[in-house]
């Protein structure tokens, strides 16, 4: 079954770089300090800056990394620096990339005049929340728990960076004559009312061999569409909701659907998710009673907000490029013991030898000859 909840999660990839989710983008900023018992407590936060975010003259005074955040033994403090290595250790390195996203983010954005608000925020997820037909507390415990995210790092890590892409990408997008035509076409114009085996990729053979039974015999069809191994195409013989045009994604599939006719099945046709073969029950004319005029401003805002999304990710690359992050910690014990390696071994290129710091012994260079022994 489709996880009701795949279009919200599906969206969050879009920020993530090198194989980073944006679904952490970065670790949510560190809860507000417990004030010491003798340190006068921190200033409060401007108006406008994000929750849980400490302004710049608590964060830049030169205490604020031994400022305690707990007790033990009533007298043993713990302090914020403790807790920054603790959870750097644990933590820091599948979150690094994540915390360089939203940083590229933010500054880019800044450069640009770009701003998102707390509210713009709340009204995000409340949008959100409406369009899934689920309540804040439905979305916390069964969602964001599953997912091992709060609903901090959802707001912060995930809309936020969202909507500041958003603002910042919509001067590059405009909605042309084609756009409106094609959008037009997918919600008014013909359909194809068909039904659909779809074979796994690798089981190109067994679909040419099945092809041929299928074409010619409407028992046959009948009988591999309930029994092909997707259970949501089987337990419904194979029956999809009618085809539009510009609405698959796949050209070629579309092409294929609108050749037939009532009672023909198509040749088999190549998608990403595997071989698929479409048989057509019924053709459905284009609903002439809905004018262009009449849906063209609705048609305008779905089209733009489709193509901004579309845009976030091609603009997200540019940023990475452009600030070009050398991340220096890596993903695993082994990742960290290369990383420290490279870095205390300094090329001689003179030489054409590698020398590690504090050896004065050349190393020669993999794969080199040795010298002959005198």
């Amino acid at each position: 079954m489709v996880n009701p909840f795949w279009g919200v999660f599906r969206r969050i990839s879009i920020l993530g770089g090198a194989g980073a989710a944006a679904c952490g983008l970065a670790l949510a900023s560190p809860s507000p300090v417990f004030a010491q018992k003798v340190a006068t407590p921190p200033p409060a936060a401007p108006t406008g800056t994000a929750p849980g975010v400490l302004p710049a003259s608590v964060t830049s005074t030169p205490d604020y990394s031994s400022r305690v955040v707990g007790y033990i033994y009533e007298s043993i403090p713990i302090t914020r620096e403790e807790l920054g290595e603790y959870l750097i250790t644990r933590f820091g390195a599948e979150r690094l990339e994540l915390l360089a996203n939203k940083k590229i983010i933010e500054i880019e954005c800044k450069k640009a005049g770009v701003e998102v608000t707390g509210a713009e925020v709340e009204e995000r997820l409340n949008n959100d929340l409406a369009g899934l037909s689920v309540d804040r507390k439905t979305f916390v415990d069964q969602v964001l728990k599953n997912y091992k995210k709060s609903l901090y790092e959802w707001k912060e890590d995930v809309l936020r960076p969202q909507l500041m892409l958003a603002k910042l990408v919509r001067s590059r997008v405009k909605v042309t004559d084609e756009d409106l035509k094609k959008a037009y076409d997918a919600y008014h114009g013909e359909k194809v009312d068909c039904r659909l085996i779809m074979w796994s990729k690798g089981e190109e053979k067994a679909a040419m061999q099945a092809y041929g039974r299928i074409r010619d015999s409407e028992e046959e069809f009948n009988r591999a569409a309930r029994a092909q191994k997707s259970n949501t195409l089987a337990s419904a013989g194979g029956k999809i909701r009618p085809i539009s045009r510009n609405t698959t994604g796949n050209e070629e599939l579309e092409k294929a659907a609108f050749s037939l006719q009532a009672g023909e099945v198509s040749a088999l046709v190549g998608t990403p998710e595997g071989i698929v073969c479409i048989k057509c029950d019924k053709r459905i004319p284009a609903d002439t009673s809905v004018a262009m005029e009449s849906v063209k401003e609705k048609l305008s805002k779905e089209i733009f907000e489709k193509k901004v999304n579309a845009e976030i990710p091609v603009v997200f690359a540019e940023m990475r490029k452009k600030a070009n992050p050398r991340l220096l910690m890596g993903n695993s014990t082994e990742d960290l013991a290369k990383d420290v390696k490279e870095l205390l071994e300094e090329p001689d290129t003179k030489a054409g030898k590698v020398i590690p710091t504090g050896v004065t012994k050349p190393v020669a260079p993999a794969g080199a000859t040795p010298p002959a022994k005198p």
